[in-house]
């Protein structure tokens, strides 16, 4: 009879039915195996007997050591039939097995060791620190390992698969999109070494699909989602049903069927035509496994939504309440749980028949309805709790619909009862934010910045911030809308700055580590995210990574920075920005819009503007007429917003030339011009017409103006598609002529009020002063016959000592170079400017040799931190947001956070004539009227209305003979153009 603990003979028993296989179909057999060779009723008991024997054998003893190896190595196999083996335990057997002095063997413990717990789901979510270890631990195991024989490459297979489902783990519990894109990558290679094993080749790409989806749906990638759920249903049907990951994969499948139908049904309105959701289709979970009992609840939520089922749902919330008692309160899996149980709860109150009149909520449906909100509530204020605070992932989620349970709730009280439900609300809502900064700021680039932040939902800002005007607390309404506000932009001003908040700290270890990670390079990006060649796109192989951002962020959100990191500034300190500036108010605009609610609760809240001024004091005016479904704003979007609009995919070439152009109404189409008219027209009918009316005849106003009657002085800004509108430009019928908002205002925009106190933090830029630095680039890339003249020009006559870059020497490289010493100078660009949405460079400008100058370069890249005192880009959609409206990404907005002082850029693709005619009369005055910039662009645009304008003597003729054509009523040559900054 063979000796019960003779580990050695039974490894090799496991191997030949393995083949050192990092998964097999055999397993259930090997499990059986380890029991019968120990004599126990499974092959969990059979662990405790092993490690009671090994405990009893001496130290000293030559077999302690090779005992303790075979054990751990066999602890996969001995968990199958329940748990066994605690971390501690691993932990002392690989101490003990490690003393055999063999790289292989070093090897294969270190190994084992980290996949054991991995293995261990309830360590690593209590821990998540853990899988950190891991990951660590399998590069060690894979540096130890000798190079050579099939053994050994198995056993690196085993490690490189092992290490990504640690990182891909890591990420899903810690968050950094860039941390699961390198584990997607690794997971995709060690694939390859699967070959032999086409049963864990098949599951293994069941597990990548399912990454690659998910990343896709966080990205709202509807295409690459549907093609990763069809890649899941041709792997799956090679997995046998024996298979010990199958299971995981059918459940996976499942979700990811109901996430693509969610998306289908959002853009759409109509049921997704491809497998309905599951409901019931396995047999019952085991009731001991959690996780088991949690994947059943999901498949069955989601069917259980999509047909309205009750019944159901109430299954689902049933599975999900086994598998919460099953947890400890307060670890990772209860705070996930609990999540997901409140939210079945949310959604069971969503499905109950009940009109919501008086007493109402006393009926038999609306006790129903409030036991079931009052059930979510009650565990989401102790997942909060356990969350802590917004390092936690699901910070954000947890607080959205707490806040949204809460408001929901008070509906269903008296006015003054529910006056204190709809207080926490606000609060909830509003810390809960915190987490989209910090979830922005862990990412490595932009690409990932900017999925963060949708996976943040911004558009909560947006609920939070109508609660609040509703409520009458707009301090909160302005934290609200801020902190949804520019993240990309917050997330590069961060990063610019960590090392010298390091350094004040005392950190300057950190601080060293963070300067050596460098930029994050930008590569070129070959297309979509979603698609196997953008991950290698978007992975960054260098610059500070997740691991190193988390610790740092850590430090920071522990220090006094804590706020300037994770909250916008208050209504105080954009008071003290605006005195700064001379400004006299930063006025949001809120379109109108309904706020959702459980039970199918919300109503319309009208457009608001929330003025904050330079007292402090924020006011709302309401703007009932401000709709982002206005018949003026969807035709002229639909008309391409007065050409073409880069933000519509499939509505022409997304890398069509938006250069300025060489006709004179070229590239504005007479019914977008129309559009654009009618668009103007209400837009002073909507809002300008009422704000307006708000300063007119105010006194006390900051920002005076040399050598004119004072005219109030305002920064806007417009929520999403409100971002492409020309408000400056909005119009009233006045006699026989018009009456522009330019006219009774001095308008500016801004990404943000972070970005305003940001720069209004900087050291003022006199860029009117003779001797300033000054670059003029013209023409660089040789088809811009009017740009050249137009730079050529104004470095001719404004600054003759300042630099002139053309078509042989303004390239990408000449151009970054230069930018550095512009410090408090003028930049001109009168160049191709392109809007990639989306892309990895998402806007650019076209310099000299086929090169250049992103957006991402200047924010994240080695051309940030330059600090020229004004930027002009005359260039077509250079203040055109490349990453959604309310990001406000463009170029012109990546030059302010890269340090700029001012920017001048454009909406649209505007025709030649007038853009040399504007620019030119913009640099006459500032550098002959010595007017600050805005100012100096305002005048311009006020000479382009006039149709008596005069030409200053030095305007070159070429230009001047080009004035006499220039008709005051067209807005595309003069509009377009708006100002941000000091």
């Amino acid at each position: 009879m063979a000796d019960r603990f003779d580990l050695e003979s039974l490894m090799r028993s496991v191997k030949t039915v393995t083949g050192d296989r990092a998964w097999s179909t055999a397993t259930a057999r090997l499990s059986a195996m380890v029991a019968e060779h120990a004599g126990t009723p499974d092959a969990a008991a059979a662990f405790d007997l092993y490690y009671a024997h090994w405990r009893r054998v001496p130290a000293t003893d030559p077999r302690h050591p090779a005992f303790a190896g075979y054990l751990l190595q066999l602890v996969p196999l001995m968990r199958q039939s329940g748990p066994c083996c605690t971390y501690e335990q691993a932990k002392e057997l690989a101490a003990a097995a490690r003393t055999v002095r063999d790289p292989h063997w070093q090897a294969v413990i270190t190994g084992v060791l980290a996949l054991v717990v991995l293995q261990d789901s309830t360590a690593t979510l209590t821990d998540p620190r853990l899988l950190e270890k891991v990951v660590k631990d399998l590069d060690s195991a894979s540096r130890l390992l000798p190079a050579g024989d099939d053994a050994t490459t198995a056993t690196a297979t085993a490690i490189g698969i092992g290490r990504a489902v640690a990182r891909a783990e890591h990420a899903r519990l810690r968050g950094g999109e860039a941390e699961l894109d390198a584990a997607i990558e690794e997971l995709t290679a060690a694939r390859q070494g699967l070959a032999d094993r086409p049963d864990d080749q098949a599951y293994l790409t069941c597990h990548i699909a399912c990454l690659r989806a998910g990343r896709a749906h966080l990205g709202m990638d509807e295409d690459a989602m549907a093609r990763y759920v069809r890649e899941q249903e041709i792997a799956l049907a090679r997995v046998p049903r024996r298979h010990p990951g199958r299971d995981s994969a059918e459940s996976w499948l499942a979700i990811d069927r109901i996430k693509l139908r969610n998306l289908i049904a959002e853009r759409t309105g109509e049921p997704w035509p491809g497998p309905r959701p599951r409901r019931g289709a396995h047999e019952r979970p085991d009731p001991a496994d959690r996780y088991a009992l949690v994947r059943a609840a999901v498949e069955v939520l989601g069917g259980a939504a999509y047909d309205e089922d009750q019944e159901a749902m109430a299954k689902a919330i049933g599975l999900f309440r086994e598998a919460l008692a099953q947890c400890g309160e307060g670890d990772e899996h209860w705070v996930r749980c609990a999540t997901q149980l409140a939210t079945a709860h949310l959604m069971q109150s969503g499905l109950i028949p009940w009109e919501p009149k008086p007493l109402s909520h006393l009926s038999r449906a609306g006790r129903q309805i409030i036991a079931h909100i009052d059930q979510a509530i009650s565990l989401l204020r102790r997942a909060r709790r356990a969350a802590e605070g917004p390092a936690h992932p699901l910070w954000i989620s947890i607080g959205r619909l707490l806040a949204d349970a809460l408001r929901s709730r008070s509906m269903m009280l008296p006015q003054i009862r529910g006056a204190r439900l709809r207080k926490e609300s606000r609060e909830v809502g509003l810390a809960a934010l915190s987490g989209l900064a910090w979830s922005v700021i862990l990412q490595s680039g932009t690409s990932h910045a900017m999925e963060a932040g949708n996976k943040a939902m911004e558009e909560h800002c947006l609920d939070i911030a109508r609660w609040c005007i509703a409520d009458g607390e707009l301090d909160g309404a302005v934290r609200a809308l801020d902190s949804g506000r520019a993240l990309l932009l917050h997330a590069a001003q961060v990063s610019a700055t960590v090392p010298s908040m390091l350094n004040q700290l005392g950190q300057d270890e950190l601080a060293e580590e963070w300067r050596a990670a460098g930029p994050v390079p930008l590569e070129p990006e070959p297309g979509r995210l979603g698609g196997l060649a953008p991950m290698a796109a978007l992975r960054a192989t260098a610059g500070p990574d997740v691991r190193l951002r988390r610790r740092v962020l850590e430090v920071l959100a522990a220090s006094p920075y804590r706020s300037r990191l994770l909250s916008p500034p208050t209504p105080a300190e954009i008071a003290g920005s605006l005195r700064t500036l001379g400004v006299d108010a930063l006025i949001y605009l809120v379109p109108a819009g309904e706020i959702a609610l459980p039970m199918r609760l919300g109503r319309t809240e009208p457009g608001a503007a929330l003025i904050v001024g330079a007292d402090g004091a924020p006011r709302s005016v309401e703007l009932p007429h401000l709709h982002l479904d206005a018949p003026e704003l969807t035709a002229y979007q639909a008309a391409g917003s007065a050409g073409w609009d880069p933000r519509r995919r499939g509505s022409g070439d997304p890398r069509r030339d938006a250069g300025p152009v060489t006709a004179p109404q070229s590239g504005v189409t007479l019914q977008a011009a129309e559009a654009l008219d009618r668009l103007c027209g209400w837009a002073w009918r909507s809002v300008l017409a009422p704000l307006a009316g708000e300063f007119r005849g105010s006194d006390g106003f900051s920002g005076a103006q040399s050598g004119e009657s004072r005219i109030p002085c305002v920064v806007l800004v417009p929520l999403g598609a409100l971002g492409a509108v020309p408000w400056h430009a909005a119009w009233r019928a006045e006699g026989p002529g018009r009456r522009y908002a330019l006219e009774e205002l001095q308008v500016s925009y801004a990404p943000s009020a972070r970005m305003l106190c940001e720069v209004a933090g900087r050291t003022p830029a006199d860029v009117g002063a003779s001797g300033s630095p000054a670059l003029v680039i013209g023409n660089p890339t040789g088809d811009l016959r009017y740009a050249g003249e137009e730079a050529e020009a104004i470095h001719r006559v404004f600054y003759p000592d300042g630099t002139y870059l053309d078509a042989d020497t303004a390239d990408a490289t000449a151009t970054s170079a230069r930018l550095a010493d512009l410090r408090g100078g003028v930049l001109h660009l009168a160049c191709h400017a392109r809007v990639d949405p989306g892309e990895r460079h998402s806007a650019y400008l076209d310099l000299a040799a086929g090169s250049r100058l992103t957006a991402e370069q200047l924010t994240e890249g080695t051309a940030r931190r330059c600090e020229p005192g004004l930027v002009c880009l005359a260039a077509c959609w250079s203040n055109v947001s490349s990453r959604g409206y309310d990001e406000a990404y463009s170029l012109a907005t990546a030059f302010l956070a890269a340090g700029a002082h001012t920017v001048l850029g454009s909406l649209w693709p505007v025709p030649d004539e007038a853009t040399s005619l504007l620019m030119y009369m913009t640099h006459h005055y500032l550098r002959r009227e010595t007017l600050p910039p805005g100012q100096a662009l305002r005048r311009a645009q006020l000479w382009m209305l006039d149709p008596r304008r005069r030409t200053p003597p030095e305007m070159p003729a070429r230009l001047a003979v080009r004035a006499r054509y220039i008709r005051p009523d067209n807005l595309a040559g003069w509009a377009g153009f708006t100002h941000q900054g000091w």
